[in-house]
């Protein structure tokens, strides 16, 4: 079995982050994490308000 493979060099593939423009599904995950934050920030408030509330009782 005397079979040959040819490979692209490493210089050959590349991937240009400035020519890739965002698509569809990256913009939607933007905004749902963006949805998101005004309830992330209510419930870190309410964390360390309990938190701090327990700690002051002790």
């Amino acid at each position: 079995m005397n079979t040959t493979t040819q490979t692209a060099p490493i210089t050959e593939i590349s991937w240009n982050p400035a020519t890739a423009g965002p698509t569809d599904s990256v913009h939607q995950a933007q905004n749902v994490l963006l949805g998101e934050l005004p309830g992330l920030a209510v419930g870190v408030i309410t964390l360390f308000y309990i938190v701090s509330s327990l700690l002051s009782l002790v």
